[in-house]
């Protein structure tokens, strides 16, 4: 299912057939190691086809049919999928989080702006979110500059440590704390 569309991108909830993005996605440690998973997620096939299915075979996965789950973000002109992301239900405090992850063959050419920018309108036309919060790794400088690029403001500095059971294979994650409000957001579109 076609989620939002962007000049360049289709953003789609994934399925069993896109386990292959995702093993190569979550198994590369250039891109997990911003998340704290310096070698990958060292995830099989089998646990990645078994992930996408528990969520294909569950439509009242979450409030809604999107949030939460994988969605793929493919290039429009030659349907190549190119990395996912998520964005999640505003909390009690109306604040939503997305997460972006791209292949890194595909960096560089200001994908995640546009699809930060979609997932942006996305929330704050279909929720009732005041505020949408991400957590870029303060070593990940792509991630920062899309955060900036939306309107992000950043309001702090955290470090994420994982449980104990996980610290072998993982490491803390030192980031920064951005937020983009609607009311910034609306604003910018009216500027535009």
């Amino acid at each position: 299912m076609i989620v939002f569309s962007t000049e360049r991108l289709s953003i789609r909830t994934a399925s069993t057939e896109d386990a292959s993005l995702y093993l190569a996605l979550w198994n590369d440690p250039k891109v997990m190691t911003n998340v704290g998973f310096p070698f990958g997620l060292r995830i099989t096939l089998d646990e990645v086809e078994a992930k996408l299915r528990e969520q294909e075979g569950d439509p009242g996965f979450g409030r809604d049919p999107v949030f939460g789950r994988n969605m793929v973000v493919d290039l429009q002109e030659s349907a190549t999928p190119i990395g996912e992301c998520k964005m999640y239900q505003p909390n009690e405090e109306g604040i939503a989080k997305t997460d972006i992850k791209l292949l890194p063959e595909f960096w560089g050419h200001r994908y995640g702006v546009e699809v930060k920018r979609g997932l942006l309108s996305y929330l704050f036309e279909h929720t009732d979110s005041k505020t949408v919060e991400a957590t870029p790794n303060v070593q990940n400088m792509a991630s920062i500059k899309t955060q900036e690029a939306v309107g992000g403001e950043r309001v702090g500095e955290e470090i994420y440590y994982f449980p104990d059971s996980m610290k072998e294979y993982t490491c803390p994650v030192h980031h920064y704390v951005y937020l983009v409000s609607k009311e910034k957001w609306t604003q910018g579109l009216e500027d535009r």
